[in-house]
């Protein structure tokens, strides 16, 4: 049996489900090259038949996620179009202070009197299936909608271990179908839905997606960088921050709780007001500090009313690993699973496993959803594909090109006398995280190579942490984790301990000392395995420094012909392109 599951918002996605389990996912990203595109995923879709040896036919149900989503452009324009960005989220002092009512905006918009966001209307269920029945040749009825957080909670339940034992299930994010959040209780393959909060009042997505444009950073992409400049803040800054952001925006306890914007008119404007003559990163602090304390009091409020031991996350906001830290800390958690990459691209999974399930009820048979598993479920980079790449575009003439016996040696040897390695091998991973095959490795005890790799190679924040690949074997000499909870997709963040905060240090966030870690087990990727092994008995670290491999604002790397591209226009001095090694003279 095989579902497409299919997310068209921001970061298009596709997932390919075959007898319950997940065995193909890619963002269209990857191939477009643009980063967090939206739309109908045609380059992803394409490229996961082709690599699973698919054919359209063989696709029993189709699922797109998401009752009701605004037109491609709209979506792709807010997210690249600085001044209609700065129209849409009003930004300025000029914009008055008292806005109209939500019902007067909307009866405007409806009139053709007021439109401030144009080109937002939303698409038609014909025009979203009709990109799916011309596109694959596949008849209307095939293809299905589903909920935008019922995806969320079943990518979040039935992508977790837990095998179908009774869990809680909590959503997430800025806005979808109307709704900013959900509590639910899974058992087996049934999913049950308490409280939805309406995203109307606002949402804790939308909060934290204000200040980043406040910080001047980028909406819906640099969220991440405002979690990680938020240590930075003195405690007294970020106290003041907090309150004077609580004034505007706060969590109110009821069924279901809410999350809402406490004054009226311009949210931007609103901010402005509040946080004016306050450092940045004690803003960055504060809220950091407001978006922790909800989730958490959400969390026990949650389980207070419903039970559950085991808790299962998605949507876009529990991207922050740092609140993902603090929930993994209650005393009642005994286990703990955060749907990788869990912004809109996971809802692809998630319609995937709805539609098996529906597809298996309509068909009267058991369905037997599977966990998503290791998440390297994109195109492979072959060993073709790179021969050709090599040659057509003459490497050896302007490189050092070789084929050493074991790849997996020289890198660990080059870690170790270089300090910084790019590697595209494999299949690629799935969602914002490398874990490896699409990754730039470095030495994780040589502090200058967090500045080199910033300066050189991705031109980020000084302030941005990086991340370390840890042996499953060697967490405990690293990281503090007592309930031992997994953490293959780096979804979670840990403090680190005496011993990593000396071997690993580069790998660490450099004032509060966490380490946003993937923990890495040998049977989920035995290649980049040997590598840290290798590294490990040179060095006796077992651990590496992993950061993406793409230059700051574009996609991960997908094909050799990306990887080639990108090891050119940065400061890499060393690609390891599947058993292959360039290396600049």
């Amino acid at each position: 049996m095989i579902v497409l599951g299919i997310s068209e918002t921001h970061c298009a996605t596709a997932a390919v489900l075959k007898d319950g389990a997940i065995v193909g996912c890619a963002s269209e990203e990857r191939f477009s090259r643009l980063k967090n595109d939206a739309g109908y995923p045609r380059r992803a879709v394409d490229a996961l038949l082709h690599d699973l040896a698919l054919a359209p036919r063989d696709i029993d149900r189709v699922v797109l996620a998401g009752a009701r989503i605004p037109s491609y452009e709209w979506m792709n324009r807010v997210m690249r179009d600085e001044t209609y960005m700065r129209r849409y989220y009003a930004v300025g002092l000029e914009v008055p202070r008292r806005g109209l009512t939500g019902r007067a905006r909307k009866l405007g918009a409806k009139l053709g009197l007021l439109d401030p966001a144009p080109g937002k209307a939303p698409l038609t269920d014909a025009a979203r299936r009709g990109h799916v029945t011309s596109h694959l040749r596949l008849a209307d009825e095939r293809v299905s909608f589903v909920d935008h957080h019922a995806c969320h909670a079943a990518a979040a339940y039935f992508g977790s271990p837990f095998a179908g034992r009774p869990a809680l299930v909590l959503t997430n994010d800025n806005s979808g179908d109307g709704l900013c959040a959900t509590v639910s209780s899974a058992r087996g393959v049934a999913l049950s839905r308490h409280e939805a909060t309406p995203s109307g009042p606002g949402s804790l997505g939308s909060f934290y997606t204000l200040v980043t444009l406040l910080l001047g950073m980028k909406p819906g992409e640099h969220e991440y960088k405002v979690m990680g400049l938020a240590p930075y803040a003195p405690a007294l800054a970020t106290r003041r921050a907090a309150t004077a952001l609580g004034a505007v925006f706060a969590m109110t306890e009821g069924r279901p709780s809410r999350f809402e914007w406490r004054r009226r008119g311009p949210l931007y404007r609103a901010l402005l007001e509040a946080t004016l003559g306050l450092r940045f990163d004690g803003i960055a602090g504060g809220a950091q500090q407001i978006l922790e304390e909800a989730l958490v009091r959400w969390a026990r409020l949650a389980r207070d009313r419903y039970g559950g031991e085991r808790l299962g996350l998605g949507g876009g906001v529990f991207m922050n690993v740092k609140a993902n830290m603090l929930i993994a800390d209650e005393s009642w958690l005994g286990d703990l699973f955060v749907f990788p990459s869990c912004g809109d691209e996971s809802n692809a999974v998630g319609a995937a496993y709805l539609g098996y399930l529906d597809v298996c009820a309509r068909a009267g048979v058991a369905p037997t959803p599977r966990a998503f598993g290791p998440a390297y479920l994109g195109p492979d980079v072959g060993a073709a594909a790179i021969e050709a790449v090599v040659k057509t575009r003459d490497l050896a003439s302007r490189y050092r090109v070789s084929e050493p016996a074991v790849i997996e040696e020289k890198i660990a040897d080059l870690l170790v006398s270089d300090g910084v390695v790019a590697r595209c091998a494999g299949r690629m991973e799935f969602g914002a995280r490398a874990l490896g095959n699409r990754s730039i490795l470095a030495n994780p005890s040589d502090h200058r190579v967090a500045d080199r790799i910033n300066r050189m190679i991705k031109n980020r924040d000084f302030w941005m942490p990086f991340a370390p690949t840890v042996l499953r074997e060697r967490e405990a000499d690293y990281l503090i984790n007592p309930k031992g909870l997994a953490s293959p997709y780096m979804m979670l963040a840990f403090q680190s301990n005496p011993k990593g905060r000396d071997e690993i240090v580069a790998a660490l966030h450099p004032h509060d000392g966490t380490a946003r870690a993937h923990i890495l087990d040998e049977a989920w990727n035995p290649p980049y395995y040997r590598v840290i092994r290798e590294f490990e008995r040179r060095t006796g670290i077992g651990a590496v420094l992993n950061t993406s491999f793409n230059l700051h604002g574009e996609p991960l790397v997908c094909s050799a012909e990306d990887a080639v591209d990108t090891f050119e226009r940065s400061g890499l001095q060393h690609l390891a392109l599947g058993h292959w090694l360039i290396s600049k003279k």
